[in-house]
């Protein structure tokens, strides 16, 4: 915790040296830039455009994860799967995420429906990825081990394979919330009337430095807080039985 706190004031530091050489419509110093997002809470603006940006990441998740997951897992265990989807995961991997989300308002229209669409089929590659190289490194001596003692598929699946893919799951679910928070904002910023990417565009369209850094700090606030209130947690608690590697 403690070097955490250390990185994070040194960062504020250093930020705030950076401003002193430039106007505040260029680099605003941190003061400057908590003392806006300050009024904007003030004001009654934020909440609305937060709370939307985080039920369409959320439901982008969602939504990534029912798509990557399966095709991640079954690309791991079985060859002929892998041979016929890992060229088009990895098109799907490549493909810009501004193409999806266009493809997705023309076909589906300027609606949330789209916008959660277009967020959970960009970040879903990335997420059957990191599974299927997961489910690839499992221990089948492991597996191997457990069929010797007769035990069914089931129980193989719960007790041998289920612990050694989590981890990669939790991985992509940090991975994947990662992308789909910036994915979140281009969408909102081409195809949207309110959150976060609005306001970013909206400010930016001003030239207003300390509204876009304003808004910038609350999005990083916000993520810090789902990493260290909600997935750390998590991690620990489905981890703590990992034992530690340090050198």
């Amino acid at each position: 915790m403690m070097i955490r706190l250390v990185s994070i004031a040194a960062a504020i530091a250093l930020w705030w040296l950076l401003s002193l050489a430039f106007t505040a419509s260029v680099l605003p110093g941190p003061l400057l830039t908590l003392q806006t997002l300050v009024e904007n809470i003030a004001a009654g603006n934020v909440l609305v455009h937060l709370w939307m940006t985080l039920a369409r990441v959320t439901a982008g998740l969602a939504l990534a994860l029912l798509i990557g997951v399966p095709i991640g897992v079954l690309m791991g265990l079985y060859r002929q799967v892998e041979r016929a989807l890992d060229l088009w995961v990895m098109v799907g991997l490549t493909v810009p995420s501004l193409c999806y989300a266009l493809v997705c308002f023309i076909w589906l229209g300027l609606n949330e429906a789209a916008t959660i669409v277009a967020i959970g089929i960009t970040a879903a590659p990335s997420i059957a990825i990191n599974l299927w190289e997961g489910v690839k490194n499992i221990d089948t001596r492991l597996v191997a081990m457990a069929r010797v003692f007769e035990a069914d598929r089931w129980t193989v699946f719960r007790r041998v394979v289920l612990p050694q893919v989590l981890p990669y799951v939790m991985a992509s679910v940090r991975f994947g919330l990662g992308i789909i928070w910036k994915i979140a904002v281009l969408v909102e910023l081409i195809g949207r009337p309110n959150g976060v990417g609005f306001q970013l565009f909206y400010w930016y369209q001003l030239a207003d430095m300390p509204q876009v850094l304003a808004w910038t700090l609350l999005f990083t606030i916000v993520m810090l807080i789902i990493e260290l209130a909600i997935l750390k947690p998590i991690e620990h608690r489905l981890f703590s039985w990992r034992p530690r590697v340090e050198l």
